[in-house]
């Protein structure tokens, strides 16, 4: 059982490892140079804002852990780190944002972060694309197949619906067009930095949906977020596709209520803890929220992913803003 375990582990980290050395061109459309590696958020500017000794911590895996879901404090050249851009891309495309002061009211603004996020996810279903290749290749005898080759399958459709949106986004970078609805708020800063998205419809609905429909949905609704320090505090972004505003704008205008910023955490913190994987905080962060009772954020994992949980937008009343969190933490039944 135990050489089952570390042949498995060590053929995962194989197979994960070549995934990601075999991404080695530049993402942007037509362009054959070498991808280098690039950071999901800046590193100077906004990651090494918050950081102490040029380090943060990140929620990973490690498969040669009994509990797979751990922390893990990293530096700043490697975490939120990724091979998707060429250095003339990674540097002009994306200068806006990164060399001048932020107007988070200007639509090019919202657009890049949103855009940088995107390609943050191709990148990592493409690595997964290519770790289960290997996985199939490998054919180990304790590995069921069937399961790789319907999470490929699953991993090239999302790539494909992620690519029509990076269509509207270049799109819109290079016109008049606007596709897409932002909002933004200043917040407090707590040390905490998120860059990604989810898909708002959950399980329940899209279950319902097809079985009405007696067929796959086109689309999801998939809504960005951004949380990273600037200036003496932090920003809020949102972004949504216009095509979905009379779906969402409820659940989103929940966010930018001005009345109650205590629901804002609360959505914040919801979304950290069961929807979205990139994240990263500091050194006070880890110790104000999450040092001792790390159990209680693998618990919450393993109930986002539970097969069982079809409604991917339970909110729970608790927050990382307040100082009890982890008191009320311990004590949530998730």
């Amino acid at each position: 059982m135990k050489d089952d375990f570390i042949k498995k582990a060590r053929l995962h980290f194989k197979c994960k490892s070549e995934g990601i050395n075999d991404i080695k061109k530049c993402y942007f459309p037509d362009c054959d140079e070498k991808s280098i590696n690039s950071h999901l958020l800046q590193k100077n500017g906004i990651l090494n804002k918050i950081s102490k000794n040029s380090h943060l911590w990140e929620y990973t895996i490690n498969q040669f852990k009994k509990e797979k879901y751990v922390f893990k404090r990293t530096g700043l050249n490697k975490i939120f780190s990724f091979n998707c851009f060429c250095n003339k891309h990674d540097s002009n495309l994306f200068k806006e944002i990164e060399n001048t002061e932020l107007d988070f009211s200007n639509y090019r603004t919202n657009l890049l972060f949103t855009l940088r996020t995107l390609y943050n996810e191709i990148f990592k279903k493409q690595v997964n694309v290519k770790m289960y290749d290997c996985f199939l290749r490998e054919d180990f005898e304790n590995y069921n197949n069937e399961k790789f080759y319907k999470k490929r399958h699953d991993e090239n459709l999302g790539i494909e619906d992620l690519k029509l949106l990076e269509d509207k986004i270049l799109s819109d970078l290079n016109s008049t067009n606007e596709s897409f609805i932002f909002n933004y708020r200043v917040i407090n800063n707590i040390g905490l930095c998120m860059s990604s998205f989810f898909t708002y419809d959950t399980t329940e609905e899209i279950e319902k949906i097809e079985s009405e429909l007696g067929k796959e949905l086109d689309r999801y609704s998939e809504i960005f977020i951004n949380v990273f320090p600037y200036e003496e505090n932090a920003i809020l972004m949102v972004a949504y596709e216009k095509i979905d505003d009379k779906k969402v704008k409820d659940y989103v205008s929940e966010f930018f209520d001005d009345l109650d910023i205590k629901l804002c955490y609360r959505k914040i913190t919801n979304l950290v803890l069961f929807n979205c994987e990139n994240w990263v905080v500091n050194d006070e962060f880890y110790e104000k929220c999450i040092n001792s009772v790390e159990h209680k954020f693998v618990e919450a994992t393993k109930f986002a992913i539970d097969e069982e949980n079809k409604n991917e937008r339970t909110n729970f009343e608790i927050s990382f803003y307040e100082s009890n969190f982890k008191e009320k933490f311990k004590e949530l039944v998730i």
